[in-house]
């Protein structure tokens, strides 16, 4: 019988020791969660400060923050550049709907043989980018005339 004992505390001593490592490893992966949040809140905390500094404090005889400061406002006409040359390319490239087609002179707006300014079908889902048909949506419930698989019923 003492043999018993000592291999049923044995394994209780192991279930516990799991149990309690197991405790720590969420306890430290929650804390680290924490860390995470924290320093993702105080990230934007500094970009607030920074812009509020910008915007309302911003001393130009202070070398270093206006050294900052002249490199924001330079990325900043860098992305506006880059928005309107994006626009730019972006408003060149679709065609409009009275440019004829490439392949056969029509009006791409009811283009027959090229299709990419057709309407796709209803249930159909497009590329984002080409405008190609590449999924179908199957409708959710069985339309007249079909019948429902057992897989589709819920109970």
């Amino acid at each position: 019988m003492n043999f018993l004992e000592n291999l049923g505390n044995g394994i209780a001593k192991v279930i516990d020791s799991v149990v309690e490592k197991n405790h720590r490893a969420s306890v430290v992966n929650r804390l680290r969660i924490v860390i995470k949040n924290e320093r993702e809140n105080t990230a934007r905390a500094y970009v607030a400060l920074g812009k509020y500094y910008f915007d309302n404090l911003r001393d130009p005889e202070n070398e270093e923050t206006e050294r900052l400061c002249r490199s924001v406002e330079e990325s900043t006409a860098r992305m506006q550049k880059a928005f309107a040359k994006m626009d730019e390319i972006s408003s060149a490239a679709q065609p409009q709907d009275d440019d004829p087609c490439d392949g056969c002179g029509e009006d791409c707006g009811s283009c027959p043989c090229c299709g990419e300014h057709e309407e796709p079908a209803p249930g159909t889902l497009s590329d984002f980018f080409t405008g190609r048909a590449r999924f179908v949506v199957l409708p959710d419930e069985p339309q007249d005339g079909e019948a429902a698989d057992d897989d589709d019923v819920w109970l």
